[in-house]
């Protein structure tokens, strides 16, 4: 097996079985195998989540460890701490990478070899893997970008080293945006180069029948948070509560169904608001 050249971090928490083998799948798949998965568990969940699943974990590249901090940023700062290789990216347990990701990154790395962080464009499936749509990430990205919108999106993939020389993700945030709204912007903050992967690498699963953070999560706790965000990278209050607006015009409207009818038809009329900036503990 050829050393590993990129390490994929998959944080865990609620998840259905179905979708964690089709996750690990798509890197089983991968047309290059020169990968290695960390699967981030809580703190006295690893041994017992490898036990259940230990024929779909039985490949030499996939390790299951403890959280080692506090929540999402805890789980992807433990992980950066145990790669072996330059840079990381994420997986969601309810995700996708596209075949070719590992093989895409790859080039990427060799034509792009002082960039920080890569981002790539992302597909919309459903809870059945039928297509909703695709987002094609933004280009040029530089720090002022952040103060007005998220202008990356999954894959995110970047150099451990670079993340770790500031103390990596946030730990003391919750559940909105540590990992792909808080933690690039912090990236660009201290310099960090972006590069733009055109392709579409990830596949986002829209399920609204899982536990999410736009439907779960009541919209008093979901501003309150991204406030703590906004005004963390010293934007103005009324540039703070110009975002909010935003953010409750466009992908807050899936906020919290109040009953199963409104469940029903958020599903009925889906529409393709899902969060561009903030991504949960799924």
């Amino acid at each position: 097996m050829a050393d590993p050249i990129l390490t994929v971090l998959m944080p865990v928490g609620a998840y259905r079985t179905a979708y964690l083998e089709q996750a690990i799948g798509s890197l089983l798949g991968q047309t290059r195998p020169d990968w290695r998965l960390l699967v981030i568990r809580n703190k006295g969940e690893a041994e017992a989540f490898a036990e259940e699943h230990s024929e779909l974990l039985a490949d030499e590249r996939i390790e299951v460890i403890e959280n080692e901090g506090r929540k999402l940023a805890g789980k992807l700062n433990t992980g950066m701490r145990h790669a072996k290789t330059e840079f990381v990216a994420e997986l969601f347990v309810d995700d996708m990478w596209s075949r070719d990701a590992v093989e895409v990154l790859a080039r990427c790395f060799e034509r792009h070899p002082d960039a920080d962080f890569f981002h790539s464009s992302r597909r919309f499936v459903d809870e059945n893997g039928r297509a909703l749509g695709v987002r094609i990430t933004q280009p040029n990205v530089t720090v002022a970008d952040f103060r007005v919108r998220a202008p990356v999106t999954h894959l995110l993939c970047w150099r451990a080293s670079k993340a770790l020389s500031f103390g990596g993700m946030d730990e003391s945030l919750n559940s909105v945006g540590p990992d792909d709204f808080d933690f690039p912007w912090t990236m660009a903050e201290h310099g960090a180069k972006f590069v733009a992967v055109p392709e579409c690498l990830y596949v986002y699963r829209d399920d609204r029948e899982l536990s999410r953070l736009t439907s779960d999560l009541t919209l008093s706790k979901h501003l309150r948070e991204l406030r703590r965000v906004l005004r963390k990278h010293d934007l103005s209050r009324e540039q703070t509560e110009r975002r909010l607006e935003d953010a409750r015009a466009t992908y807050l409207r899936q906020h919290v169904p109040r009953s199963n009818v409104d469940r029903a038809f958020k599903r009925l009329f889906r529409r393709d608001d899902t969060p561009s900036g903030v991504t949960s503990d799924r």
